[in-house]
């Protein structure tokens, strides 16, 4: 069976049976030269045949006798070997599958292949032999070589199945090694053997088989029926594609379909390999054989969210490009970052996936899932572009969402958008995308429009990524004065105004005029410095927070205004109005509220001021209170600090009332700013504004205007 027929012979010649192997050659036509080969072939073959019949006979016979007294004999009688042997030989298929030694599908296999070989090599013969005879009579030439004189009508056939090798074929399934024919491997090894329209009966129901059968035996008679069916397919052109699910009807063509055979076959092993972590790697190569693009990327992107290690992540990837290509690497990623962060969150039935890491604390299992799957177009620089894009898709969700990310978090709104700038995307994203945009432009000519190469559907134009870029700096900006907004609360919350003057004399201790003037004057300056320290903190959350927040609303062109081009409000291809309303609703939503967060701020910081004021002319009265108030103006005050004296210069106290971050007045003052803001149609605040907003707004700017005057007031201010 193995073809070492030579070896064979030398180890009978060295075994003193010489003889044996001289036998075992026989069968080997003669040369040309007569030098070679048996010139009584025929004889030779026949005799084989012969014996081989008569020893298979004897042999099944002592066999069955071995077997009937309830051993387990593994071997059989010499006699079964030199059958077999012979049988094999002189292509006596009849023999071969009788022959208790030749039990196994695969020795029966043999056998029938053998057979064929057999009759093949017999007609060859027979033509030359045939030839020769023709030219015999035509030029009196000379006779054929001695064992090839026989001719198609010679009464003992030696072709071992009598030329029928369908019914050869047939004995196949009652072949002992087939428990009744039940093996579907030896199935289809007939079905080859018959021919195409076997092949397709045999792959039809075997794939019934298996489609039913799924993993139960970890996959095995799937992964063969895949093999098998993409095998047939190749050397077979249509021979699958064209076939329907098993239960559809017809005879092996069932015409169109939306599912075809092989598809479906490809698509259920998938599912079987998603399923074994251990064979991940190999769910690219399967994908890829899916006859259909679409179906490839849209199977590999479902297989992608079960993907949550990076390591993994990036195993996936280069498997993705390797077998799939770049083009529709790129597009299984699109689709499985869609799938999340574009689909429903599930409510209740969001559950984690085998493997997947607990969510971070304070977020949702969902909110997690939505991050990290943008993290897959993070993991090479030319996705940074579509990176940039679905990282901005999910902030505006999870902004525009904030009122219940708020409830879940214990009231930390923008916890989760904040969460996924800080922590989730890589720095420089935004600039790493344009720098991907601005070097496609280049390759593909971008100077000259009309003669650059057009993009490929679903890309990112150098225009888009410039307004992504500024929308994503936008809403960090955003998030940001958010940030220090929320600082700020909790420092005035924590910063008390008033607190108690260090005496160093009690009233009824005995001093005299001058110790109680220095005791006094060092008394003030502790508590001023005491109070300037507050005062700074306050102030400088203050100035932090209302110089983040006028950033948002100061923006030029406006907050998450993009600049005007058809290709800049969306990727190739792509409708830009779902993203236009994002933007819109965001913009009425949170500019009105960015408006209101930093007037909060003015006016609280003026307030807060206001109360130091207060308790500074409550503990020293209103001359020395004004003459302390005032060096502490003046120490915050850029002008006044270095180029006088606390308060030396009367005539610019009024100013410094209005100028110094420490006096209330100056806050109101820019409070007071804001309806200039908001008037600018630059910014186009204004139109943001809902008519109960815009009253709020406004009554708000007539109470800053009352609060600015009273503050402006020397004596105002310190005579409460």
């Amino acid at each position: 069976q193995s073809g070492r027929v030579d070896e064979a012979c030398r180890l009978a010649s060295d075994c003193g049976q010489a003889w044996r192997g001289l036998t075992w050659l026989g069968g080997r036509p003669l040369s040309a030269d007569g030098k070679r080969g048996n010139p009584r072939r025929l004889l030779w073959k026949n005799q084989c045949r012969a014996i081989s019949g008569k020893m298979t006979r004897l042999a099944g016979a002592e066999s069955g006798r071995a077997g009937g007294g309830g051993g387990d004999r593994t071997l059989y009688p010499s006699l079964a070997y030199e059958a077999a042997i012979l049988s094999l030989l002189a292509d006596d298929a009849e023999s071969s599958l009788s022959n208790p030694a030749l039990s196994t599908w695969e020795a029966a296999l043999h056998a029938l292949l053998r057979s064929e070989l057999g009759i093949i090599e017999e007609d060859v013969l027979r033509a030359h032999n045939g030839g020769r005879l023709d030219r015999l009579a035509a030029s009196g030439g000379h006779f054929p070589f001695p064992g090839t004189e026989a001719d198609a009508g010679f009464d003992r056939d030696v072709r071992g199945h009598d030329g029928d090798l369908g019914a050869a074929l047939g004995r196949l399934a009652s072949c002992p090694a087939g428990e009744e024919g039940s093996d579907p491997l030896r199935n289809g090894m007939v079905s080859f053997l018959v021919g195409e329209g076997a092949v397709e009966e045999y792959i039809r129901d075997l794939a019934g088989v298996a489609l039913e059968t799924g993993d139960e035996d970890g996959g095995g008679l799937l992964r063969f029926a895949v093999h098998l069916a993409v095998y047939a397919d190749s050397a077979l052109p249509g021979c699958v594609s064209r076939m329907g699910p098993p239960d559809s009807s017809g005879d092996g063509d069932d015409g169109p379909s939306d599912v075809s055979l092989l598809e479906l076959l490809l698509l259920k092993y998938v599912a079987v390999l998603s399923g074994r972590r251990d064979l991940w790697p190999q769910v690219a190569l399967y994908c890829s054989l899916l006859p259909y693009g679409d179906a490839a990327v849209g199977t590999y992107a479902r297989f992608l969210l079960r993907v949550h290690s990076e390591r993994e992540r990036r195993v996936a990837i280069d498997a993705a490009r390797r077998h799939l290509g770049p083009d529709m690497e790129l597009d299984a990623l699109r689709s499985a970052v869609r799938e999340v962060v574009a689909g429903d969150d599930g409510g209740a039935d969001c559950a984690r996936m085998a493997g997947e890491d607990l969510p971070p604390a304070g977020l949702s299992l969902h909110a997690a899932r939505m991050m990290r799957s943008v993290g897959w177009l993070c993991l090479r620089p030319e996705h940074a572009p579509d990176a940039l894009e679905w990282a901005n898709a999910l902030l505006r969700r999870l902004v525009l969402t904030s009122d219940d990310d708020g409830a879940h978090c214990g009231g930390r709104v923008f916890f989760a958008p904040k969460f996924f700038v800080d922590r989730m995307l890589p720095a420089g994203l935004a600039e790493d995308a344009v720098e991907e945009c601005e070097g496609r432009e280049q390759e593909r000519g971008g100077d000259d429009e009309d003669d650059a190469e057009p993009l490929a559907a679903g890309s990112v134009s150098l225009s888009f990524a410039l307004n992504l870029q500024a929308e994503f700096a936008s809403i960090e900006a955003f998030l940001g004065a958010h940030t220090r907004y929320e600082l700020f609360l909790d420092t005035v919350s924590k910063t008390s105004p008033c607190h108690e003057s260090d005496r160093l004399l009690a009233d009824g201790d005995a001093a005299s005029l001058a110790e109680r003037e220095i005791a006094s004057r060092m008394e003030r300056n502790t508590f001023r410095q005491r109070k300037m320290g507050l005062v700074r903190i306050v102030v400088e959350s203050a100035s932090a927070a209302a110089d983040a927040l006028t950033e948002v609303l100061a923006g030029t062109g406006g907050w998450l205004v993009d600049e005007p081009g058809e290709s800049a409000a969306a990727a190739d291809g792509e409708d830009p109005a779902p993203r236009l309303d994002e933007l819109a609703i965001m913009r009425e939503r949170f500019l009105p509220r960015a408006v209101f967060m930093l007037h909060e701020v003015l006016d609280s910081t003026a307030e807060w001021l206001e109360q130091a004021v207060r308790d500074t002319v409550g503990q020293f009265g209103r001359e020395d209170a004004e003459d302390m108030l005032l060096t502490l103006f003046a120490s915050f005050d850029p002008a006044d600090r270095s180029s006088r004296g606390p308060a030396a210069d009367a005539g610019a106290l009024p100013a410094l009332l209005t100028s110094s971050p420490a006096a209330p007045g100056h806050w109101h003052k820019k409070a007071l700013s804001l309806a200039s803001v908001v008037a600018n149609d630059g910014n186009a605040l204004h139109e943001t504004f809902s008519m109960e907003e815009m009253e709020r707004f406004l009554s708000l700017m007539a109470g800053s205007h009352v609060s600015l005057m009273r503050c402006g007031d020397r004596g105002f201010l310190f005579d409460g």
